[in-house]
């Protein structure tokens, strides 16, 4: 049993960068659909949720990275796939923040 509490505790460290990208993905265009539909700026909230979601995907890569950092040799897979899934994550989230720099305020139908 403690063998799956550890996998079960690594798989979901190693999937939550991908989840807070997900989460940031899907709150920027839901809001966004949302804020435009009744004439509003939504700048400012995803502004606000972007830095954020910047700041935990950097801080799940710092984590990421320590563990990179002390793993014995040779490294084990999943502490690669840790890195490699916060590293992805935190360009994803920063990628996903491009289109809120160019966003203007909507006009309605």
């Amino acid at each position: 049993m403690r063998t799956q509490d550890m996998l079960l505790r690594k798989m979901t460290l190693t999937v939550a960068p991908l989840l807070v990208w997900a989460a940031h993905f899907f709150f920027c265009y839901a809001w966004t659909a949302a804020a435009c539909q009744r004439n509003g700026d939504p700048a400012l909230v995803l502004g606000v949720v972007s830095v954020l979601a910047v700041s935990a995907a950097a801080l799940l890569l710092a984590h990421s990275l320590r563990r990179l950092c002390r793993a014995p040799q040779p490294v084990p897979l999943i502490v690669w796939v840790h890195f490699a899934s916060a590293a992805l994550a935190l360009t994803a989230v920063v990628w996903t923040c491009v289109p809120i720099l160019m966003l203007a305020r909507c006009t309605g139908p």
